[in-house]
């Protein structure tokens, strides 16, 4: 979402984008500009994200030789390192930026997990290979910059971008009826349904929050840990408190409905999701996960921040924006302001002014 974000609000007075993909059909695609023409590097039916990547290492090598872009910017570990690998040799090179969305130590914690200990590996070493890496956080950023292995690339902490005309839209777009009348109090969560977001820890949190308040939750996205967590709301008897809503293409007209948006996530490399719900007007409660919640509610101060894995403190932060107005009040101004720093054409024009020094 951050990249389609990038790629609409990028001056095309200065840039022509044109994006590659591993496979084409991804949910967003709808959402890229009508001027930007797409490339789809696999055929459909290729289900593994690795095999994709690797496969995708040859067409996105003729692609750039046959586009000859000035600047290569890749994003997520596996496209990172197939880019790499596509430019490396080529007679015409462009400059190549790789994009580190995600926390490596926190992603790889594994030792003992040969997959694990092969991308840290190929991470410290295959990265030299690009002329910058752009971080999300200043977290992000310290943790690459201890895992990589001399020489280094430059490294660029530019935030994701939490705010543009979709997410505006959407926050003032009526609620579908299914959706009405809606439960008060209501506690909204977004993304994958995955064990990096701990919603195992949010459901918690929620029957302990129904022991003094009638809250419900309604989480969006969809992912592997959906069974495990029908299973838990049942057994934590939240069978007509909990909806995991799956995907839904306009998730900031449920944030800008919640009484409080709620994060939950073990670890994030940002966190667009929170400052997403900052724009809608909405207070956040987020775990002070590594990394980016921290960041995007300055401390504290945009937002509540709690620890991970916890969902009895979760819980109080939960009940604590539901019982004090004031500061709910406090924190929504607050958020607003916070959210403008992640406008899509504040963050556009950081990386047009980093492709053009690197151009430089």
């Amino acid at each position: 979402m951050h990249l389609l974000r990038l790629i609409n609000a990028l001056d095309r007075s200065q840039f022509r984008p044109l994006v590659a993909v591993a496979q084409r059909g991804g949910s967003y695609e709808a959402a890229l500009a009508d001027d930007v023409p797409i490339y789809g590097l696999n055929p459909a039916g290729v289900s593994s994200s690795s095999l994709r990547m690797v496969r995708a290492i040859a067409p996105l090598r003729d692609l750039i030789q046959a586009q000859r872009p000035d600047v290569v910017c890749a994003a997520l570990d596996h496209a990172n390192l197939a880019a790499i690998a596509a430019c490396r040799g080529l007679s015409y090179r462009p400059k190549l930026l790789v994009c580190a969305q995600n926390s490596p130590l926190s992603q790889y914690h594994r030792p003992w997990h040969p997959l694990d200990r092969a991308m840290r590996s190929l991470l410290a070493h295959q990265l030299a290979g690009a002329d910058g890496l752009i971080a999300l956080s200043q977290g992000v950023a310290a943790e690459f910059a201890s895992l990589m292995q001399p020489p280094q690339p430059p490294i660029h902490v530019i935030y994701n971008i939490g705010l543009d005309e979709r997410v505006t839209a959407g926050a003032i777009a009526p609620l579908a009826t299914s959706d009405l009348p809606l439960p008060r109090p209501l506690i909204v969560a977004c993304g994958r349904l995955c064990d990096q977001k701990g919603f195992t820890y949010l459901l918690d949190a929620l029957a302990r929050v129904r022991r003094t308040v009638p809250a419900h939750l309604w989480i969006v996205g969809e992912g592997p840990l959906r069974p495990a967590l029908e299973r838990q709301i049942r057994r934590l008897g939240l069978e007509g408190a909990v909806r995991l809503l799956g995907f839904r293409p306009n998730p900031y007209q449920l944030m800008a409905a919640a009484d409080v948006f709620a994060l939950s996530s073990v670890y994030e490399g940002f966190g667009n999701v929170v400052a997403e719900a900052l724009a809608c007007g909405t207070p956040v409660v987020a775990t002070d996960c590594p990394h980016g919640p921290a960041e995007i509610l300055e401390n504290g101060e945009a937002g509540l921040l709690v620890p991970p894995r916890d969902g009895a403190a979760l819980a109080v932060g939960i009940l604590r924006l539901l019982h004090e107005p004031n500061l709910r009040e406090r924190l929504v101004a607050r958020g607003r302001v916070r959210s403008q720093q992640f406008r899509a054409d504040a963050i556009a024009a950081q990386y047009a002014a980093l492709f053009r020094q690197v151009l430089t």
